[in-house]
């Protein structure tokens, strides 16, 4: 006999309030085992347990915009923290190995700084040299150098003033166009940091209209000062062009603006200047014809008197 069948022969020989209690008790015994079961899956954490934290390792992260192919100063990076699964591959997470490196493509502020996106080229000035260019300087003066107001970085073209390219007229021309600056007098992109603020000796209780002593501002301007040298990065040819026109006239920069990309324009300009009148030849000297009694002339070189009737002349000893 099958075991289906005994259970239905025990099942119908039982009496109504035996099945009733058989099927309470069943009931009981699903429901303790559901209980148990919701009870373990949804139990409320222990109060004493701490949460697990998410570790976090710290970053260097651009602070601003840094262009391409410039050297990354302190002023313009900052650490933070940030989770390990959210770092990039290959970040960086020393300043020291920042600072002083070339950006090889533009870092967007709070970029997280990679290897990557450093250039492998040389520190210092020579890696602020742009690929097949080279430096060369040229002297300027407060009006050939814009007054100063051309700064590293800042991109200008360059104007030739000359007498020498034709008799009686001035000629002026632009020479060379959206040349990049990489330094005035002495100041180059990568030695413009940011001043670092300082207090007053006497703390707060100095005058209030005496600003801040800022030794590190003091010193950034008399290293940049009157612009008297202006060193450009220009191709060996632009290089020879601009060397060779400081010897036949004055160069003049024309500052640009930062979004200018018009580089069809030809600027050139003749003055004519007045020309000097030729000397004249002194006219010959004639003596003078009397019509009256005789005249008495000397001539240099011949001896006697010589005496004028009318036409006829006469000499005498």
């Amino acid at each position: 006999m099958k075991l289906s069948e005994k259970i239905s022969t025990a099942i119908e020989k039982m009496s109504p309030k035996k099945l009733v209690l058989l099927c309470a008790g069943a009931a009981l015994v699903v429901f303790l085992i559901l209980y148990l079961i919701l009870s373990a899956l949804f139990s409320p954490k222990e109060e004493g347990k701490a949460p697990q934290k998410t570790s976090v390792i710290p970053v260097i992260e651009a602070a601003k915009d840094i262009p391409s192919n410039t050297i990354i100063t302190d002023d313009m990076i900052h650490a933070v923290e940030v989770s390990q699964n959210l770092v990039p591959s290959g970040a960086l997470t020393d300043k020291r190995a920042v600072i002083g490196k070339k950006s090889g493509s533009v870092i967007y502020a709070g970029d997280v700084i990679t290897a990557r996106k450093l250039s492998k080229g040389p520190a210092g000035f020579v890696g602020m040299i742009p690929e097949g260019m080279r430096a060369v300087s040229f002297a300027v003066n407060d009006v050939t150098g814009v007054s100063g107001f051309a700064k590293p970085g800042d991109r200008v073209d360059i104007v030739l003033c000359t007498q020498r390219e034709g008799k009686y007229r001035i000629t002026t021309k632009v020479l060379l166009k959206d040349v990049l600056i990489l330094a005035v007098n002495k100041t180059s992109t990568q030695a413009q940091k940011a001043p670092d603020k300082t207090k007053s000796d006497n703390g707060n209780k100095g005058p209030l209209n005496t600003p801040p002593t800022n030794s590190s501002n003091q010193s950034s301007n008399s290293s940049m000062g009157t612009p008297s040298v202006v060193t450009v990065a220009l191709t060996p040819y632009d290089a020879a062009k601009l060397i060779g026109s400081t010897q036949i006239g004055q160069l003049q920069m024309l500052l640009r603006p930062s979004d200018d990309k018009d580089d069809h324009y030809v600027g050139y300009y003749v003055i004519p200047l007045p020309q000097p009148d030729e000397p004249r030849p002194a006219p010959a000297y004639t003596p003078p014809v009397s019509a009256g009694g005789p005249s008495v002339s000397i001539n240099s070189g011949l001896t006697g008197i010589e005496v004028i009737r009318g036409t006829n002349s006469s000499r005498g000893h």
